[in-house]
């Protein structure tokens, strides 16, 4: 099923949040959620951010789940100080930072590693510049059925609603490398619906799905990928 303009999840009319910060505990209760139906299973989160999320990694580290998580290395240090000190020490947790540039070079190196995944977790820079090359990047690491998520879906470096407080720290200056109908535009969406979905025959995994939060699922099988 490819997922065209006129598709409900896509419809742009649909009201924004009106509190972010509920927005943001919404997100990271489903992925709870999801990670909790899937113990064991591998995932990778490309955008660690900058709170540190205990009882995401409590959960991780409980159900046997092998992480990998991706962003700038200070970011990444101060995550694995946070575990320390929450007493979480797990093995199968890691972090891999980039000191420059963005974290696509480390999407290539794991997949020059042939590692895949059963669940990926997309929340990092929310500009087609960054993301985009990241997401197709990420294709290649995705298992046969396995899960791809994005949040944001509809966030706009030019708008002004109660999303733009993810520019706090998204935005890194890419307004001012845009026009304003491309800083208007949410360019997360353009990743999923005009990129994934009818290059790489994802599907939208409805029952995990909003207008502002987006389940992919993975094809079964597809030249790119590794059984």
């Amino acid at each position: 099923m490819n997922v065209d303009h006129h598709d409900f999840l896509f419809d742009a009319s649909h009201a924004l949040p009106s509190d972010y910060r509920a927005y943001r505990r919404s997100v990271h209760t489903r992925l709870l959620q999801i990670l909790r139906q899937n113990p064991g299973c591998r995932f990778l989160e490309i955008g660690v951010g900058p709170t540190f999320r205990q009882e995401r990694f409590r959960t991780i580290d409980d159900l046997g789940i092998h992480y990998v998580g991706l962003d700038f290395e200070h970011v990444c240090a101060e995550r694995r100080a946070d575990l320390a000190a929450a007493g979480i020490a797990d093995r199968d947790i890691r972090f891999l930072g980039n000191r420059v540039g963005t974290y696509l070079f480390n999407l290539i190196r794991l997949a020059r590693n042939r590692e895949t995944f059963d669940i990926i977790y997309l929340d990092g820079n929310h500009s087609i510049y960054v993301d985009l090359a990241a997401a197709i990047a990420a294709v290649r690491l995705l298992k046969p059925g396995s899960l791809f998520l994005f949040d944001d879906v509809r966030f706009a470096f030019g708008s002004r609603h109660l999303i733009q407080a993810t520019a706090q720290y998204a935005d890194g200056g890419q307004t001012k490398e845009l026009t304003e109908d491309e800083a208007n535009e949410p360019h997360v969406t353009i990743i999923i619906r005009d990129y994934l979905i009818p290059l790489f025959n994802f599907e939208v995994e409805r029952s995990w799905s909003d207008p502002d939060w987006i389940a992919l699922r993975a094809p079964r099988s597809a030249p790119w990928i590794r059984i």
